[in-house]
């Protein structure tokens, strides 16, 4: 596994310090409404457990699209690709990224579900909805805990953090162990995918043809689609452009650039093409979503 870790692009995987060294855990409140708000599609090594406060949100992972709501919970361990879905909603969340090591460093019980958890031996829920109402309070308790970001705290956190774990465990909200092949696969699938999202992230100004991104994949442009289609909920072209207009976005809020020239950094050399993407991912025009900045 390790081995395979070291052949991601760095470029593509999110690689932020967690906390502390002796305290490996984020805490971030999102609002999807925000004009700065982006998600787009990421991985990293450290486990995710995102909450939800209002509102209700799509979001893409490794395992398929997911609509969350009120009081619902998402569950993303290390290497998952995921992201916002193209209609993600308006909603307020927060969420922890955190080691894996933590559970480790403050577990000494050799329980084989954890074993196979922090091993990536299990797979887990994504989501925790409606019905599940004791790891849905214990979640609401650890959040409440954490975000307060106080180091006599911290014992605490772990506690109700390995207490959501146990309760996960006990409701068996995971499948069996998988076989080694079938993590073999799946590490190889992630490879490839990453690759073409690093050029996608590196490249997103310059010509990029579904012929490239399926070579640098190593696969057949018909199966290069499903594969990426599987593992990202969208079409290459489509994902290209969602990624695009995001930047657009980016550009239309941070600087004063005419609407030509942030068209063509972003790799639209067709003006009016430019325009009905946006609108269509967007709702609006460049010219509509700029003006509503100010």
């Amino acid at each position: 596994m390790e081995n395979v870790k070291a052949t991601k692009s760095q470029a593509y995987k999110e690689t932020l310090q967690r906390g502390t060294v002796v305290f490996p855990i984020q805490y971030s409140l999102c609002n999807t409404a925000n004009p700065s708000y982006d998600l787009p599609l990421h991985w990293h090594d450290e486990f995710e457990i995102i909450h939800m406060i209002s509102g209700s949100y799509r979001i893409f992972t490794g395992m398929g699209e997911f609509f969350l709501e009120e009081g619902d919970i998402c569950l993303i361990p290390g290497d998952v690709v995921h992201g916002d879905a193209q209609e993600r909603g308006i909603a307020l969340y927060e969420s922890v990224v955190f080691d894996m090591d933590l559970i480790r460093l403050h577990s000494y019980s050799p329980d084989i579900f954890f074993n196979d958890m922090l091993n990536g031996g299990i797979s887990l829920v994504p989501v925790i909805g409606a019905g599940e109402e004791e790891i849905r309070n214990c979640a609401s308790r650890f959040f409440s805990t954490i975000k307060l970001q106080r180091e006599e705290l911290d014992l605490l956190s772990v506690g109700l953090l390995m207490e959501f774990f146990g309760l996960i465990k006990k409701n068996r909200l995971f499948s069996e162990p998988q076989s080694p092949s079938s993590h073999s696969a799946k590490d190889a699938r992630m490879n490839q995918i990453s690759s073409v999202l690093n050029l996608i992230r590196n490249e997103y100004g310059k010509d990029i043809t579904l012929d490239r991104m399926a070579g640098v994949a190593a696969l057949s442009p018909k199966y290069f689609c499903r594969l990426f289609r599987e593992s990202t909920g969208h079409t290459p072209i489509e994902y290209l452009n969602w990624f695009r207009v995001n930047r657009a976005c980016t550009l239309l809020r941070e600087t004063d650039g005419k609407l030509l020239d942030i068209a063509l950094e972003c790799g639209f050399n067709d003006f009016s093409y430019f325009t009905k993407t946006f609108r269509r991912y967007k709702g609006i025009p460049p010219s509509k979503y700029r003006a509503a900045l100010f």
